[in-house]
């Protein structure tokens, strides 16, 4: 495969693989300030398209109150039959900051999870880590750059197929582990270079750490790539 064109399954929540934090004074007070409950756990449901998570309450965690109607095929309005299942959180200022989406037949994520996720989430804006494993994506859905707060991206074990499709998570300022093994184009020609050179904020590629070395061969190859494409873009 040409350079910058286009794994194996593995890993889980990061909640589990991190090590537990230090329970220092500051750590303490942003957990007062800021509560962080359970991620959402959409995992292992068959979700097709991402607007049935209207249908569906999670497995684990706390959503965002269902409404009480909801409108059926002739378009009236009927009673939402997940307004009985709802569980309110523990307390009013729980957070959620994680979405597992993970083992289910997603082919894509289109604009309208905006739309979705702010009927789950109360504050979609601090979603920061997302489980998107082991469905059918064909592309890194485009629909992610928009979510600033983005540490942590799971995308191994779908159908992607370009490299260049991931182009959009570099818009995420805050990402520092993202995974994409698994995926045709990990088949690609200095594949994990070509990621490290992409993505300069990671510290974890495909659950493997990225060290000092790994940085500076992949800043050093992406440089090449870039100028080789630039001088073939100006036709020279």
């Amino acid at each position: 495969a040409a350079e910058g064109e286009g794994g194996v399954p593995g890993g889980g929540s990061p909640l589990l693989r991190a090590a537990a934090p230090k329970h220092t004074f500051q750590s303490t007070v942003s957990l007062m300030r800021n509560p962080q409950g359970p991620p959402l756990d959409y995992s292992f449901l068959e979700i097709k398209v991402i607007e049935e998570l209207r249908e569906v309450m999670p497995r684990t965690g706390f959503r965002k109150q269902p409404p009480e109607t909801i409108e059926d095929e002739t378009g009236a309005q009927v009673p939402n039959p997940l307004r009985d299942e709802w569980v309110a959180p523990p307390r009013d200022d729980l957070q959620v900051h994680g979405l597992k989406l993970g083992n289910n037949m997603l082919a894509s994520l289109p604009p309208v999870f905006n739309i979705i996720i702010r009927e789950i989430m109360d504050k979609p804006r601090n979603l920061s880590w997302i489980d998107l494993s082991f469905n059918q994506l064909e592309e890194v859905p485009q629909v992610l750059a928009s979510y600033q707060m983005l540490n942590v991206v799971y995308l191994h074990s779908n159908r992607i197929r370009k490299l260049n499709s991931a182009k959009c998570l570099t818009e995420l300022p805050s990402l520092r582990s993202l995974t994409l093994h698994g995926n045709p184009c990990e088949q690609t020609k200095n594949y994990r270079l070509f990621c490290m050179g992409m993505f300069k904020t990671i510290k974890s590629l495909d659950f493997t750490c990225v060290t000092t070395i790994d940085r500076e061969k992949a800043e050093t190859f992406y440089s090449r790539y870039l100028r080789n494409k630039e001088r073939i873009r100006n036709g020279d």
